[in-house]
């Protein structure tokens, strides 16, 4: 199924990319790029958004941030009734408010200017720059060095200890203007060192880039600030429930690859939060895509519409960002709700720590549940395909491929951070995706922090052979072109760990959740011995608990008077098919 679309947005539809679309920004993209030439830096990230559309952005993330948005029966109905919501917000509260988002705008941006002016005039003081040079265009300032040779009494410019006093004052600044421009001249001259080994360019060029990242930033929090009450006021206004802060939040949490059928989880978590007494419109339901068509008018591409998705994907992940420091921000006040996360991100980390998932929003749960979806490669692409057929967002085939290999590597990192903690109640289940359009996902594993209870092996170790593809890949077929890498023996790594970190390891039947293994504290305690003679005559259960529970073959565990059975509690807390029938 090829979808017809490359993973780069080809050179003559990139003007259609929201963040290099004049209406949105006033950096013209062939500037956007000499700015890239210069610094290393992604054009994407070297662009000035207008204020307006900072606004618009300000609004996406305090409409999702703090009102209850209704779903339906469809899974679409959530972003249509957000977007929906958005746009009445935005026609009939923000947008009367123009004159003042631009003047707060322009006056972070004057604060910003006169900042970075001074912060980098040390570094091209008068003596490296001839007074009699002549102006140079733009391009001529990006890679000249600076004019003329220095003269020979002229100290070298020192960037590294520039960059050093910033990043020092910038973690003890309160004013969120200067931070953002100490933090955008540290990013701008970092970059240009890394890229050239020096000090490159000149003191114009490089205060340009700095004050144009620095606004982006510091100019949307002006605005946002600006807006706060407006929107909440126009929210009130128009009947738009709040979402109430919580003194113990609940945090669901649905991981798994693009494509991979995260928001079908919703109907079943919705379920999950009647059952465990938690009322389903209290939570904020974050699903970054629900944003796209707020961006972008999709209808308007003509020929080019199948690109839709790609158009916004930059310009997404800086609405991510800002969405995840507002979140911080509202917790840091206390105000923090329930949160539905749905999001492919994998690559969360706090900036002074180098522990997987410790900067994801679900820190901010009093209790977690985790939902990781485990859906063959094969199955993404084609799924991918119907989700373009269904709602224009399509994806190159090695994209989808290539994001399957990085959800699948960042998983189980994901996973032993979070079960390791001991201040929150964590709940995880591990999901099988491969059953029919509109069925609900198999439990394959689940548990609470210290014990995991598993019953699917084949499952586990499929997380370890799905990101063995070659995402160049154009069939099924030639997904692995070496089949040896797909042995049971060969992708256990993952089982293994599992059994070393939890203290209580049980293996049981999927059909009927009766316990036939229980390893403690990577020892076998005791089995079933029928039930597991059966289960070792799968080629995966075997290897698998070869590698995972050696013990298990110098010792016959003993069996137990009465044969345990996972309780029902245990499916109060699932999503998954799993047991006598489907979950609950």
């Amino acid at each position: 199924m090829e979808p017809g679309v490359e993973s780069e947005i080809p050179a003559s539809l990139l003007p259609l990319a929201t963040v290099y679309r004049p209406e949105n920004v006033s950096t013209p993209l062939a500037q956007a790029r000499e700015f890239a030439d210069l610094t290393g830096m992604a054009p994407c990230d070297l662009v000035a958004f207008r204020p307006e559309r900072l606004a618009l952005h300000e609004l996406l993330v305090r409409t999702n941030a703090n009102v209850s948005i209704p779903d339906g029966e469809r899974i679409e109905d959530l972003g249509i009734n957000f977007r929906r919501i958005a746009r009445v917000l935005l026609e009939r509260h923000v947008a009367p408010q123009a004159d003042a988002i631009v003047a707060a705008y322009d006056d972070a941006r004057r604060r910003i200017e006169a900042t970075v002016g001074r912060e980098l005039a040390p570094l091209f003081g008068a003596a490296t720059v001839p007074a009699e040079a002549p102006r140079a265009g733009l391009f001529a300032r990006l890679f000249g060095r600076r004019g003329a040779s220095p003269r020979e009494d002229a100290a070298p410019p020192q960037p590294e200890a520039a960059i050093a006093a910033w990043d020092a004052r910038a973690r003890t600044s309160e004013d969120f203007v200067e931070r953002a421009a100490l933090h955008a001249l540290s990013r701008t001259v970092t970059a240009v060192v890394v890229r050239h080994g020096a000090l490159w360019g000149d003191a114009e060029a490089l205060a340009r880039i700095a004050t144009q990242l620095a606004a982006n930033d510091a100019g949307s929090d002006a605005i946002g600030a600006l807006l706060e009450p407006v929107i909440a006021q126009g929210a009130a206004a128009e009947g738009y429930a709040p979402l109430p802060r919580q003194d113990a939040p609940l945090v669901m949490n649905t991981k798994g690859p693009s494509a991979a059928g995260k928001s079908t989880m919703r109907p079943l978590q919705k379920a999950l939060a009647e059952r465990i007494g938690v009322r389903w419109d209290e939570f904020a339901r974050i699903s970054p895509d629900i944003w796209r068509k707020q961006l972008l008018d999709y209808d308007s591409l003509g020929d080019a519409y199948k690109y839709a998705g790609a158009f916004t994907g930059d310009e997404l992940r800086i609405i991510d960002q800002k969405f995840d420091r507002y979140m911080a921000r509202k917790a840091g006040a206390g105000g923090m709700t329930h949160l539905l996360i749905d999001r492919f991100r994998f690559d969360s980390f706090a900036p002074d720590s180098d522990e997987a998932g410790s900067n994801l929003l679900t820190r901010f749960g009093h209790v977690v549940y985790m939902f990781f979806l485990v859906t063959p490669p094969a199955a993404l692409v084609e799924r991918a395909w119907n989700r373009g057929n269904d709602v224009g967002r399509y994806k190159a085939v090695d994209d989808t491929l290539a994001h399957g290999v990085e959800a699948y590597s960042g998983m189980p990192g994901l996973f032993f951070t979070w079960v390791a903690r001991r201040d929150k109640r964590v709940h995880f289940e591990f999901l099988d995706n491969t059953v029919a359009r509109g069925e609900p996902p198999r439990s394959a594993a689940f548990g609470w922090n210290d014990t995991l209870n598993v019953l699917d092996v084949s499952c586990l170790l499929d997380i370890e052979r799905f990101r063995k593809v070659d995402i160049d890949a154009r069939s099924s077929d030639a997904l692995y072109p070496d089949p040896s890498v797909l042995a049971p023996e060969r992708n256990a790594e993952f089982l293994a760990a599992c059994v070393a970190r939890f203290r209580v390891v049980n293996f049981a039947d999927q059909a009927s959740g009766r316990i036939w293994l229980s390893v403690v504290e990577g020892r076998p305690a005791w089995a079933d011995q029928a039930a597991l003679r059966r289960a070792l005559a799968d080629p995966d259960v075997r290897a698998g608990l070869a590698v995972a529970v050696p013990a298990l073959s110098a010792a016959t565990p003993s069996h137990p008077a009465a044969i345990p059975v996972l309780a029902e509690e245990e499916r109060r807390h699932t999503v998954g098919d799993w047991g006598a029938g489907q979950s609950l």
